[in-house]
């Protein structure tokens, strides 16, 4: 049997949804983040395969994949994924990009569209007219709004303890539930990423942009959410389709080319 798969991988967690050629799913799984900013190409291969395994695949079994990743701006990382599934799905077409662009997918179905992303990192990617722009993207440390931004801003601040492993990101559940002490940095947070917007905007010459939320941030901190909204000139749309699912999608697209 034909089987797909869908990942949307990012720097806390990676979805995974594996279905048959004709869309319907087998099997929806969860492991951790798959970003090769923060984890060596050995390690994200590992969390991939127990993805793979949790999705009850043999890696032989699927005939094509296709991942968005939090770490694939560049070529040369594109190629390590590339090489990563190939090896764990050995007859499958392989499709890698950033998880903007399949968050991009999501939002507009290929149309024009701008996405704003704010999870452990965060970006701004638009598409107008055959044109592509990003804002943001630049990782750890350097992604305003994100989670791993508000963390760190949290630590200078002296509202929290330096986190284990340097895992800023994962101090915004407690934050979240303690808003009044990180209210300042969440407001911040939502003005940085409509930053992000308007100067994706700009590079696209889009006065009027069709602007699309998505990420752990926008989910779980309100004040975020609503500082942004509050910031950003244009109306901001929840995804269509979420950006596994999306993955999906474009992994059945690819067993229909030549």
């Amino acid at each position: 049997m034909q089987l797909l798969l869908g990942i949307d991988g990012g720097g806390t967690t990676t979805s995974l949804v594996a279905a048959d050629a004709m869309g319907a799913p087998r099997a929806r799984v969860q492991v951790a983040g798959s970003s090769l900013s923060r984890h060596s190409a050995l390690e994200v291969a590992s969390i991939l395969a127990t993805g793979v395994e949790r999705c009850g695949l043999q890696g032989a079994d699927v005939a094509a994949v296709c991942g968005g990743f939090a770490s694939a701006g560049d070529a040369a990382r594109q190629t390590v994924y590339h090489q990563i599934l190939q090896t764990l799905l050995p007859r499958a077409r392989v499709q890698v990009l950033t998880d903007a662009e399949l968050a991009w997918y999501g939002a507009a179905g290929g149309a024009d569209a701008l996405v704003v992303l704010a999870g452990t990192g965060s970006i701004a990617w638009g598409r107008r007219g055959g044109r592509q722009f990003r804002a943001g993207g630049a990782g750890p440390n350097g992604d305003a709004g994100s989670g791993d931004w508000i963390g760190r801003q949290a630590v200078a601040a002296g509202l929290i303890a330096e986190p284990e492993a340097g895992d800023y990101a994962a101090l915004l559940p407690a934050l979240a539930h303690a808003p009044a002490r990180a209210e300042v940095i969440f407001r911040r947070a939502g003005r940085e990423l409509a930053l992000l917007a308007a100067t994706c905007a700009r590079g696209l010459e889009w006065s009027d942009p069709e602007v699309y939320l998505w990420g752990g941030v926008f989910d779980h901190v309100s004040a975020v959410r609503q500082a942004f909204c509050a910031a950003c000139p244009w109306p901001p749309r929840r995804l269509r389709t979420p950006p596994v699912e999306a993955a999906l999608g474009l992994a059945r697209a690819a067993l229909d080319q030549p």
